[in-house]
């Protein structure tokens, strides 16, 4: 069952999101079939229900794992992308 990823970042991007935005196309190729990624870009009702105010944002699996920074590649394979 691939891991889902759930990806928060303001609608125009600051440069956290844009960063954000290029590190997860990079993963994705990477881990093809091994996960799902949702971008989500803005204002979205999924903020509300995990109580997220800040961007960017990354949710592994259903639990918030960054909020407010672009992780490194590394960080964001220790949150839980594997």
């Amino acid at each position: 069952m691939p891991v889902k990823v759930e990806v928060f970042v303001s609608e125009p991007p600051c440069s956290g999101g844009r960063l954000l935005l290029k590190l997860i196309e990079k993963i994705k190729e990477e881990y093809k079939g091994k996960i799902e990624i949702e971008i989500y870009k803005g204002q979205n009702p999924k903020l509300n229900e995990y109580g997220i105010n800040a961007s960017p944002a990354i949710v592994i699996d259903k639990d918030i794992r960054i909020i407010g920074v672009c992780p490194t590649e590394e960080a964001l394979r220790e949150a839980g992308i594997q």
